[in-house]
């Protein structure tokens, strides 16, 4: 797209920009050129687009008066006003001068029209405007980028493939890591799952080859281990939370660190089974929220289809395959450990937890204890902000609900309180001195690590663990301080249910009073008007 001495584009992997109009600039104002840019909504100019309206923003620009003051109006970015709100500014990319994303330098402005909103912000042009510069929503992550980093690190474990006995004969601590395509997406994109393990409890036995799964016939499926559970992470099925993969990407990283204590425990408890990307073609297609076929993925666990939802048809045939894996009649308990899916937030600061709801109070305290577990290890996760059951305005709007989530799934197919779905704030939140705190991808990243950290403080296996101190001193503690807050937080509700059903007693009183009251008066009335009348008659 050129626009006088500008050229815009979005022609790249997660690119996002559908048109650009300039706009004249009057002598008084202190920027010297102005765009109006529209995003393409989800599904743009297909059957299945709905809405003219599109969050996620990502193109490049080139040209134009080096170091000139330009401001960009994007004019159908959704209902995002609490986002902008909160401090939030988008990013940029200056190619000539760093390989960084930083946030733009003012806040913008956001204006509200009848569709949503239009956000406004300043940018100063780049010395050199003959390389390309780029401006996001937030930090984007792209399918390429996620598939570079896969490729290098496969590369690294895998570059001289072992036989089952020469793998015996290795350090029983030395990381197993196996990648392999469980499906393609309708776009025909790889659905990556990554297992990373130690040597400790390595079968020669080989995991099944699931009907309609694992089309490279070439890749083998990886080795079985005896006695460790599984711990199965995901995340990106909504394409815009980008902050969801810089998670994984710190959590991935962490468990490869092969000589720090943590990571090597974890690897020798228990077998890791990531997938990365749920959503590829969204991501790759610079969707917000939805498929290629206008479809919320994480809504369809309940009953997805190969054909329509494949890569949500694949991951709920993983969630149950590792639960039922070495399970046994003397031992009928899910061999799936934790289950985590990675995302991000628009609206809500920090970075929280939804678990499923139960009304049994040890499945309460189990669901809360990872939670309280990951404050602890991090000061940008909030404990408090916490919940069983999450319902957006946009599930009530379609009749759609929680039900069709990962999280709810996973606890469905195997019973588990440890089942959660991570939200992690597009901007910021507050740590625990109340300070408040813009994130960055490396804040994001070492969330990462507090992720996989606190998996071993549920069992206290954790050689340097920060639980013990904290006043709460061990694992018990912690368990009896969400009991408590458990209880406080059951006499809140009790004590909001009764003064409610007081006031709603009060005001059915008045109201029956209103109603006998007005009924008095017409009858009253109505017994004048009679007298009258005949008063009237006599006088005649």
């Amino acid at each position: 797209m050129e626009n006088s001495e500008y050229r815009f584009f979005s022609d790249f992997d997660s690119g996002n920009l559908a048109e650009v109009e300039e706009v004249s600039v009057n002598e008084d104002e202190i920027h010297e050129a102005e765009f109006q840019v529209w995003t393409k909504p989800d599904c743009f100019q297909t059957e299945f687009q709905a809405g003219n309206t599109g969050t996620w923003f990502y193109f490049g620009m080139a040209g134009g008066q080096p170091g000139a003051l330009v401001k960009f109006n994007i004019m159908n970015i959704g209902r995002q006003t609490s986002l902008f709100s909160q401090g939030m500014k988008p990013v940029y990319l200056v190619t000539s001068e760093s390989d960084e994303w930083k946030r733009i330098d003012d806040n913008p402005i956001v204006t509200s029209v009848e569709d949503g909103c239009v956000l406004s912000f300043m940018f100063r042009n780049p010395k050199n405007t003959k390389k390309e510069t780029f401006l996001a929503l937030t930090y984007p992550y792209k399918f390429e980028e996620l598939q570079e980093t896969l490729d290098k690190i496969e590369e690294s474990f895998n570059c001289h493939p072992r036989s089952f006995k020469q793998m015996q004969t290795e350090d029983k601590t030395d990381i197993y890591f196996h990648r392999e395509t469980v499906i393609k997406s309708l776009e025909n994109r790889n659905l990556d799952l990554l297992t990373i393990t130690d040597m400790n409890g390595l079968q020669e036995e080989l995991e099944d080859v699931l009907q309609d799964l694992f089309p490279d016939e070439t890749n083998r499926r990886p080795h079985m281990f005896d006695k460790k559970e599984i711990v199965f992470v995901s995340s990106r099925v909504h394409p815009g939370e980008t902050c969801a993969s810089y998670v994984m990407k710190g959590f991935i990283n962490f468990l490869l660190c092969k000589d720090d204590v943590q990571a090597t425990k974890l690897r020798e408890k228990y077998v890791f089974k990531i997938v990365p990307m749920l959503n590829p073609d969204g991501v790759a297609n610079g969707h917000y929220r939805n498929d290629t076929r206008g479809v919320n993925l994480n809504r369809v666990y309940g009953n997805p289809t190969k054909e329509h939802s494949p890569t949500i048809f694949a991951a709920k045939k993983l969630i149950d395959y590792y639960h039922s894996l070495n399970q046994n009649k003397e031992s009928p308990t899910s061999n799936i450990f934790i289950y985590t899916d990675i995302h991000g937030h628009a609206t809500e600061r920090g970075m929280f937890m939804y678990g499923n709801h139960s009304e049994d109070n040890e499945f309460k305290v189990q669901t809360l204890l990872y939670p309280k577990l990951l404050a602890i290890n991090n000061p940008n996760f909030s404990f408090a902000s916490c919940k069983t059951a999450n319902m957006t305005l946009q599930d009530l709007v379609s009749g759609t609900n929680a039900d069709g989530c990962g999280r709810a799934y996973a606890h469905r197919a195997t019973g588990l309180a440890q089942a959660y779905t991570l939200e992690c704030s597009f901007n910021g939140g507050d740590n625990d001195k109340g300070e408040k705190e813009i994130y960055t991808p490396e804040v994001y990243e070492d969330f990462g690590k507090s992720l996989a950290v606190s998996i071993l403080d549920l069992t206290e296996s954790n050689p340097t663990s920060k639980v013990q101190d904290t006043p709460l001193r061990n694992l018990a503690g912690v368990k009896m301080f969400v009991a408590k807050k458990i209880k406080a937080a059951q006499l809140m509700e009790a004590s909001r249910k009764f003064a409610l059903g007081k006031l709603m007693n009060y005001l059915s009183m008045q109201n029956s009073k209103t109603i006998e009251n007005n009924k008095y008066a017409e009858l009253e009335d109505s017994g004048q008007h009679d007298t009258s009348r005949r008063r009237s008659s006599g006088a005649i």
